[in-house]
């Protein structure tokens, strides 16, 4: 097995490439009349926001027109054109209009401006190579090599981007790499819809000043403000309250949030990334997640693989386990074989646990099929721990405590004291490892 450097990409001769392309929706305008005459303008964005100020994306130089002045919006039903709070309006055929929907190469006016808008397709290229990983992602089979090639061309836009893909399959690991490949300068911001308190959701994405409610004694910015010039990944936001989607779709329309407790918005430069594992499409029909919002969201769609749909991907990944992790991760042909024939319902995660488990098992030695602890979890019963599937022969009751009360210690280093996280990376109810967390003092 070669060595992997899972920082770098490695990438083939250019004759071991292929080109694919990707169809990106785009809001043409072409300015008619006015001081920016012949300007037009091509935006892959889900809306656009059109003014004399530095910070809209179509600035003009028409002093007719408003800071700030209007926005479009791309809709299933259509581009949608609407006042901002402008001083001299918005105008179709000579009717002001605060909201309305365009056909086709419809012209409308801004102040002294008159603009023609209409929907279009950006073409992009992007290549498929050989690589063997991709910054935080590892894995040289087609459908990560696919993956690859999508993240290089989507990294460098503002789009939103929606990635799916099972519990475990390494979505975290792609948005990673989307931040680190966008050349944004701030920080990347994780913020888990699934384990925040419902009840502080609000006030963990937007903030809130100081004496907003009982017990704020001091001002906290919260996700989105902590973002700012960066990319703020949203996981599982299938998980979202129904009564706080609106609020977010606002911020990602309007580029900026209210915290709890003030009556003043502030202006973010914010690119969101989310994810998740429920359909949302179903849940839309259903009417647990926002139709307006899933548009907003899944611009561009990522999907992650399976670990069962890139098993020859299984060799890489337990290299760099074991180069990451600094541990032994040198494994035995029938251990293989187990781990390849394996179905792996928790997917890279699951197979990481297992590495870790069994490195700490072998003892510095090969890693044996028995060092694996493999457990069918296809079934309902519930799954087993280290001490219910592991022989009394193999270590003592002290040891094998031992074991698993380290393997909490470092998932929740890896998770920030996280419970929930915790417990859906190890594979156990939360309320297991509750009991755990307690009886090992943790």
């Amino acid at each position: 097995m070669s060595n992997l450097d899972p920082n770098s990409t490695y990438i083939m001769p250019a004759t071991a490439r292929s080109e694919r392309k990707i169809l990106f929706d785009k809001i043409e305008l072409e300015v008619l009349s006015g001081p920016d005459a012949g300007r037009e303008f091509g935006l892959a964005l889900p809306c656009i926001r059109i003014g004399t100020a530095a910070d809209n994306d179509v600035v003009l130089t028409d002093r007719t027109v408003s800071r700030h002045h209007a926005e479009i919006r791309t809709l299933p039903e259509g581009l949608l054109v609407r006042d901002l709070g402008s001083t001299n309006g918005i105008f179709l055929r000579d009717l002001r209009v605060r909201e309305a929907f365009l056909e086709p190469s419809t012209l409308f006016s801004l102040g002294g401006s008159e603009i023609r808008v209409r929907m279009g397709m950006e073409e992009r290229a992007y290549e498929v190579g050989r690589e063997s990983g991709l910054c935080a992602l590892v894995g040289g089979s087609e459908p990560m090599r696919e993956l690859y090639g999508l993240i290089r061309v989507v990294a460098p836009t503002p789009t939103t981007v929606l990635i799916r893909g099972e519990s475990g399959s390494g979505k975290e690991m792609v948005a990673t790499t989307l931040h680190a490949l966008s050349g944004r300068k701030g920080p990347l911001v994780v913020f888990d819809a699934s384990v925040a308190d419902p009840e502080m959701v609000r006030n963990d994405l937007f903030g809130h000043i100081k004496g907003a409610f009982t017990g704020a004694t001091g001002g906290r910015e919260g996700a989105f403000r902590c973002a700012d010039g960066g990319t703020l990944f949203i996981d599982e936001i299938g998980e979202l309250p129904l009564d706080l989607q609106p609020r977010l779709l606002r911020a990602l329309e309007s580029r900026e949030v209210a915290p709890v407790g003030s009556d003043r918005p502030v202006k973010v430069d914010v690119r969101v990334i989310a994810a998740t594992h429920r359909n949302l499409e179903a849940m839309v029909e259903e009417g647990t997640f926002r139709a307006d919002l899933y548009y907003r969201l899944s611009v561009m769609s990522l999907c992650v693989p399976p670990l069962r749909d890139i098993k020859e991907d299984i060799p890489l990944l337990i290299q760099n386990f074991g180069e990451t992790l600094g541990l032994p991760c040198r494994v035995t042909p029938e251990a293989l074989t187990a781990l390849m024939g394996y179905a792996w319902p928790g997917n890279v995660r699951e197979l990481r646990n297992v590495m870790e488990r069994a490195a700490v098992l072998c003892r510095g030695e090969e890693i044996r099929p028995e060092h694996l602890r493999l457990v069918d979890l296809s079934g309902t019963q519930e799954p087993a721990t280290i001490e219910e599937v592991a022989p009394v022969s193999v270590h003592s009751p002290a040891q094998l405590k031992a074991i698993e009360r380290q393997m909490i210690l470092d998932a929740m280093q890896r998770n920030r004291h996280n419970k929930s996280a915790v417990a859906r990376e190890l594979g156990i109810p939360l309320s297991t490892l509750k009991r755990r967390i307690a009886e090992y003092d943790v």
